[in-house]
């Protein structure tokens, strides 16, 4: 389980391993490096460049550490968390990677935020992302 960067690596740990996990659960993670880059507001793309990579000159490291790779792997249940205005890792990155994870028949759980960004501003919603964790966690032990 992750938020941000850790939700990134969740998922893409879960492709890599899977073995290692019985559940997973992303909030706000990218899943896609290119689209990520792609996706941030024009004045963020030089520092995307320095701290995530340039999509040209770094075309094979970011194809092999974008998560949405690895879909034929990532078949333990997720519990996709998102704000639907996040202006770092907009809803579309989490939005195809769901599709893709559905249509590979992975089970998905997915929880928008419409009122969120990138984590939680509310208090009312950062305690129903954490009791829909603790719910999907408890679903997957008593699987």
């Amino acid at each position: 389980m992750g938020g941000s960067f850790g939700g990134y690596m969740s998922l893409l740990v879960h492709g890599r391993h899977p073995e290692l996990y019985k559940a997973v659960v992303d909030i706000c993670g990218p899943s896609d490096l290119f689209s990520f880059i792609d996706s941030v507001p024009e004045h963020w793309k030089p520092s995307m460049v320095k701290f995530v990579g340039d999509p040209i000159k770094h075309r094979e490291k970011l194809t092999e550490d974008s998560p949405i790779n690895y879909l034929d792997n990532m078949t333990k249940p997720m519990l996709m968390i998102q704000g639907a205005n996040d202006p770092r890792v907009v809803k579309a990155e989490s939005d195809q990677i769901v599709e893709a994870l559905k249509d590979n028949g992975t089970e998905v759980e997915y929880m928008v935020l419409e009122d969120e960004g990138h984590g939680f501003s509310k208090k009312e919603n950062e305690i129903a992302v954490y009791r829909r964790i603790l719910n999907f966690f408890d679903q997957q032990i008593a699987k």
